[in-house]
């Protein structure tokens, strides 16, 4: 219906050829521990999120046999996170993953890491400039027209005005998502955005933003998330008792966000599998670390929550 299915059918054969291809390099990989070690590295360690995928990172290096540590910033730091990438190269770790929420802030780095024979895979959020070796992620822009689309066509019924809530103005992976928001409107002349608001990083302030931004514009009908801090969007129409009056829509499948469905607080929310953005993140810098063999890009894909299937999920 959103041009996304045909997309998701060959996403799964893909992935399910490719646990196949993994599954025989770790049964054989396992049997010894190496004598080397792999780095995941994110910018916010703070960010309940990513431990799916250092999760996923771990359990794919356990099934390898190698040595790996999950690290980051305390809070959102780009300029930390590419000095802990620098003491990895200069620590002697033999593959590096990261997260890149600045394209550009890694060119250096991975260049430095190169030179060493280390190979990188960026994960979540891509610089696809800098030299890594492969992404292992969403489609961005595409996972945005999605939520759009979705929100525009079955919930706003082509007409009325949404506001986008980011939790962090600028951050490429986000600024692709209102890019691909931005693309679905195009298809409905009379949908209108009022505004992106930044909500923080902070589900209390993110909150009072959001509040304020209705008292604003009472005229508004939705709200669009960008992030995992879409769960404020529900946690405020639920509260204010808007439920079903104003639509909201995001990402990720917190429990929070996924009850805020389940209460029609939030109408959709998309996933992106996290513990596979992590699982194959390490086993990319296996197969170009042991095997020499040139890593591919990975699109793990869109997950579309909403009332018809939140019940599966909240059993997870």
């Amino acid at each position: 219906m959103y041009g996304f299915k045909g997309k998701k059918l060959a996403i799964a054969v893909m992935v399910s050829l490719l646990a196949v291809v993994i599954l025989c390099f770790a049964a054989s990989a396992a049997e010894t521990t190496k004598d080397y070690k792999f780095a995941m590295i994110i910018h916010d360690t703070g960010n309940s999120f990513f431990f799916d995928i250092g999760d996923g990172g771990k359990d794919a290096a356990a099934s390898l046999g190698i040595p790996f540590d999950f690290m980051g910033p305390a809070q959102f730091d780009v300029a930390k996170q590419v000095d802990m990438f620098e003491s990895a190269i200069q620590a002697g770790y033999a593959g590096i993953a990261f997260s890149a929420p600045d394209p550009n802030a890694f060119n250096k780095v991975i260049e430095l890491a190169k030179s060493k024979g280390i190979p990188t895979i960026a994960f979540n959020t891509d610089a696809p400039g800098s030299g890594r070796d492969a992404f292992i992620g969403q489609d961005l822009e595409q996972s945005g027209y999605v939520l759009g689309k979705i929100m525009f066509e079955t919930y706003m019924k082509g007409k009325g005005k949404y506001i986008i809530t980011t939790c962090e103005p600028g951050h490429t992976a986000l600024e692709e998502r209102i890019l691909g928001i931005k693309r679905a409107q195009k298809e409905f002349p009379d949908i209108e955005l009022v505004n992106i608001i930044n909500i923080t990083g902070d589900m209390t302030k993110g909150y009072g933003v959001i509040e304020n931004a209705y008292t604003a514009n009472p005229d508004v009908n939705a709200f669009l998330g960008v992030d995992v801090y879409s769960e404020a969007i529900g946690t405020f129409i639920n509260t204010s008792k808007l439920n079903g009056k104003v639509f909201g829509g995001g990402f990720d499948l917190t429990p929070g966000t996924l009850a805020h469905v389940k209460s029609n607080a939030m109408q959709v929310t998309l996933g992106q599998n996290p513990y596979l953005q992590g699982y194959y993140s390490v086993i990319g810098l296996y197969l170009k670390k042991e095997k020499g063999i040139d890593v591919i890009n990975i699109d793990t894909g869109i997950e579309v929550v909403d009332g018809s299937n939140v019940d599966a999920y909240l059993k997870k």
